[in-house]
């Protein structure tokens, strides 16, 4: 059984409480040193975590001094016989590839070892308590009080019913509560599910059916309509539903010296919603070591360090705007300067003027975007970034020069790939490397896998040698644990041999750089969202008057890249389809949070599908492609009615 010294014990009581190591003398009162209930929880929870067991805390009702506080928790230490000498880089575990890269970056990590979310929460308050954590529109918060808001956050949700291994679905947009929420539910051994903040009731009651939820948490009250419009999707599952105020009104209430317990590395933290081809939100496990396996491994390509300054406007309850944007940085104790999930330019460029950001991230979209609406860019100073993120949808070589040229930078905008199944990170084009590399067809590398990945180019069950195309598929410490009470799912997700199957084309030419050329599914990719066509079809579908729809992510080759078109098929007459389309894409908004770009009102027989009833995607798309063609050839009044 693992022990402590004392030394050891006075130097996390003394990191506790911000003074030095040797003013803690085994006789001085703990009053006389200020401790309050929050110290002796962080210390318990410290050293629980280095012994590797919940300790009893039954004697610490009699504690008065730093000695028998040290005896309470950590008992008598046996008297052994001293151990032979022993050669410790003999015995020492040998680092992974990932975690040797980010000491060698970093010249020393103080995380080294540590696989849980809640650890690493703890690490960093112990290790720059006071340096700035996040800050969200005036709100700043440091790692100490950051720390300090997740026990109070676990312990609440303890109050409330929720224990290790429930899953608490969080419902919110960007804002200063929304970290403390994350950790305060992965700190209690619970499984955190993020989800968009203005998700409909059929959605919030389809995830919490997948996943048993207990609990889900909203940013707000709901009005009355919405409370009973939930209700109605929700009846029949016993989960309670929770505003945050009430959370952290609870949050204060007392501070109960019972530990809580310590969450194992294979533990899931996380379920990621996405959508598949099949248009179920399903959703993805990430265990606590999967998740500290992808930092390290995005850390050194991107060179994350202590001095840098986060800007991010990207969704926490997704995967590159938490993980990449929020946990990332954590890390390495940088800043994080969280704005509303909203594209706005405007304010994006000005929080990374005005806080001379270092880092941000945003699919192609957001950056053509922002050079189509961001106003003077004089206005702006940007040259503050090093490393700006383009991923979550195809890269375009064109996007990157223009706004590096409007910008003034150089070497800035670096391309990366992801998946959820992988936690998100895949490869980025290091900074360690200039320029970039664009193939004969106009595709864009986006780097070289990063360390510890296996990638394998596959057509059927056949390898693939460098520069020829087929499924990419990954293999990583960093990959899910599967799809959530779905084994079936799970089993076609992976290879026989442990790879994940992305459903994305791509090869791997000659110098090892990646490129992703196309999709084996069909997903529509719209902003960076990925979106299953039979998810928007369902909804679609609903609608009074539909018969059929088909829902398609077409790129004509414009600055916004795919746009969401809808061709349906209507029962309604002629003369209300105008309305029909407008109530169709009204639904659609209101459910998705995303708004169709054209809804193709057609003829009955319209939508292709095979001799078995099956949509036939690459047919509609080809046909309305060409038609656009022969319209822009030839000027016509052609409407789509």
């Amino acid at each position: 059984m693992k022990t402590m010294d004392f030394p050891s014990f006075a130097g996390i009581l003394a990191e506790e409480l911000l003074l030095p190591a040797e003013t803690i003398e085994a006789g001085q009162s703990l009053d006389e040193l200020g401790v309050q209930s929050i110290d002796v929880v962080q210390v318990l929870q410290r050293v629980e975590i280095a012994l590797g067991r919940e300790l009893d805390t039954n004697s610490l009702a009699e504690v008065e001094t730093v000695e028998q506080f040290y005896r309470a928790l950590v008992g008598p230490v046996p008297v052994e016989a001293p151990a032979p000498a022993v050669d410790a880089a003999a015995t020492a575990p040998a680092e992974s590839g990932r975690q040797a890269e980010v000491t060698a970056w970093l010249g020393t990590d103080p995380l080294a070892g540590v696989d849980t979310l809640a650890e690493m929460v703890l690490r960093r308050a112990v290790l720059t308590p006071d340096r700035e954590a996040f800050r969200f529109d005036d709100e700043v918060c440091t790692y100490a009080e950051l720390a300090i808001f997740v026990e109070r956050v676990a312990r609440a949700l303890r109050r409330a019913g929720v224990s290790g291994g429930d899953v608490v679905v969080l419902m919110m947009p960007n804002c200063a509560e929304f970290l403390p929420l994350f950790h305060g539910i992965t700190r209690l051994g619970a499984i955190v599910a993020p989800i968009f903040h203005a998700s409909g009731p059929e959605r919030i009651a389809s995830i919490v059916r997948d996943c048993q939820a207990t609990m889900v948490i909203t940013r707000g009250r709901l009005d009355d309509a919405a409370c009973r419009d939930l209700d109605a999707a929700l009846e029949g599952t016993e989960v309670d539903l929770v505003a945050l105020a009430d959370v952290f009104t609870d949050a204060e209430a007392g501070h109960e010296l019972e530990p809580l317990p310590v969450p194992e590395p294979d533990a899931v933290a996380m379920l990621q919603y996405t959508s598949g081809t099949t248009g179920d939100s399903k959703g993805v496990m990430l265990t606590h070591r999967g998740l500290m396996a992808n930092i390290r491994q995005m850390i050194p390509p991107a060179q994350f360090n202590p001095d840098d300054v986060f800007v991010s406007w990207l969704p926490v309850y997704h995967d590159m705007g938490l993980i990449t944007m929020t946990l990332c940085p954590m890390y390495v104790g940088a800043r994080v300067v969280l704005l509303p999930v909203s594209l706005r330019p405007q304010a994006w460029f000005e929080a990374i003027t005005e806080h001379r950001g270092t880092m941000t991230a945003a699919p192609d979209f957001a950056y053509r975007f922002a050079l189509r609406f961001g106003g003077d860019v004089g206005k702006y100073d940007l040259t503050s970034l090093r490393f700006a993120l383009v991923a979550a949808e195809p890269v375009r070589a064109s996007t990157i020069e223009a706004f590096e040229t409007a910008h003034g930078l150089r070497n800035v905008l670096r391309p990366g790939y992801g998946l959820a199944e992988i936690c998100v990170g895949a490869a980025f084009w290091p900074l360690s490397r200039d320029g970039l590399v664009v193939d004969d067809d106009g595709f864009v590398g986006v780097g070289a896998p990063l360390t510890d990945f296996d990638v394998d180019i596959r057509q059927g069950d056949r390898s693939m040698p460098a520069g020829e195309r087929g499924e990419v598929c990954l293999r990583s410490p960093s990959q899910t644990a599967g799809y959530y009470r779905d084994a079936e799912l799970t089993d076609r997700l992976t290879t026989s041999d442990g790879f994940i199957r992305t459903g994305d084309v791509g090869y791997v030419d000659e110098d090892g750089v990646l490129f992703i050329v196309g999709r084996t599914k069909e997903v529509i990719i719209v902003a960076g969202r990925n979106l299953a066509p039979k998810e928007v079809e369902e909804i679609v579908d609903s609608v009074d008057g539909v018969a059929s729809s088909m829902a398609l992510g077409i790129d004509e080759g414009g600055k916004a890249g795919e746009h969401l078109h809808l061709f349906v098929e209507a029962r309604a007459p002629r003369r209300e389809w105008t309305t029909l389309a407008q109530a169709i894409g009204a639904k659609v908004k209101a459910r998705l949070g995303l708004r169709p770009s054209r809804v193709h009102m057609v003829k009955r027989g319209t939508i292709p599908r095979t001799h078995n009833g099956k949509r036939q995607y690459a047919t509609m798309r080809a046909r309305y492609l060409a038609e656009r063609a022969e319209e822009q050839a030839v000027p016509s009044s052609r409407s789509d009615a």
